[in-house]
């Protein structure tokens, strides 16, 4: 279980994303700053169940509780530009073209919210500077191929993410060896930290969005110092 300090869920701008309406949000704020979206392309979800992670230190392998109809789903980043810098401030799954009307923090078998404080929220841990989404089948195959390699790595990955870095971000799409299934990749706002993820839910509560939130934002604002505590 990974907790943090700080965190809020941010109805709002969560709202404005996913709504294509981000610009009027930002536009209420006194520094010059906004979002601009990049397909990842589609993520193979043979399970429906989602993990999400560091899938370079592959500290999570456990799915969320909640879990969507198998099949391919497009990806997306969310991106902060500000001055000349870019940061991920969301990566995003598309289950539907609905647009949620509510939001809920995406946990696992065995957490609960209620027990959290208003301070708190449950996250995956990041330490290499990487977020990612995958299938738990896919997650199970490539903890496998990474115990099995020498040093816990998997250099095709790692090239991937170096050849696509510009100022100040990665990304990757990238099935594993001789299969359709495949992990998406990418930076992860300002770096390490503890980040959680909300469902985007419809009108009959079923999931039409999975964010990551980078925490970049806090109430309006970005903030890349805020404490964490895992």
């Amino acid at each position: 279980m990974e907790r943090a300090k700080y965190m809020y869920k941010n109805d709002n701008l969560l709202h404005a994303i996913c709504s294509g309406t981000s610009e009027q949000y930002l536009s209420q704020e006194k520094s010059k700053k906004w979002l601009t979206v990049q397909s990842l392309g589609e993520l193979f979800l043979p399970t429906g169940k989602i993990v999400a992670n560091d899938p370079l230190c592959l500290y999570e392998t456990t799915p969320f509780e909640r879990t969507v109809a198998p099949g391919k789903y497009p990806a997306k980043l969310h991106l902060l530009h500000f001055d000349t810098d870019i940061r991920v401030a969301y990566a995003e799954i598309q289950f539907s073209n609905t647009d949620p009307v509510s939001f809920e923090l995406a946990t696992h078998a065995g957490e609960d919210i209620t027990s959290l404080n208003e301070d708190e929220f449950y996250g995956y841990g990041v330490d290499s500077g990487t977020g990612g989404f995958m299938d738990y089948e896919t997650c199970m195959e490539y903890d496998k191929k990474l115990k099995a390699s020498k040093d816990y790595s998997w250099s095709e990955l790692d090239d991937m993410l170096e050849e696509s870095y510009v100022d100040t971000y990665s990304t990757a799409n990238i099935c594993l060896p001789e299969s359709e299934k495949n992990m998406i990749a990418f930076s992860s706002g300002y770096g390490d930290g503890v980040y959680p993820s909300f469902w985007g839910l419809d009108q009959n509560n079923q999931p039409c969005r999975l964010i990551t939130d980078f925490c970049i934002f806090d109430d309006g604002e970005d903030d890349e110092d805020e404490d964490v505590e895992s």
